[in-house]
């Protein structure tokens, strides 16, 4: 399990947060885009809140209880 504000890296990461409908946080550098819950996801993409976010490109945030 992840702490409030570590990054989301792996798959096991992103499978802990779709099963338990952990919020994620996501952010372009140092920008806030979006906060939400993963739908789905794979090597390359999630998507969160219909919205399909790169894992390249993006960091993607822990946040739960919020």
């Amino acid at each position: 399990m992840l702490n409030q504000g570590d990054i989301l890296l792996y798959d096991s990461h992103f499978l802990y947060h779709l099963k338990h409908s952990v919020p994620v946080q996501i952010y372009d550098d140092n920008v806030h885009i979006q906060i939400g819950i993963v739908a789905r996801f794979n090597e390359h993409f999630v998507e969160i809140e219909d919205t399909l976010y790169n894992r390249q490109r993006f960091t993607f945030i822990s946040r739960p209880g919020f």
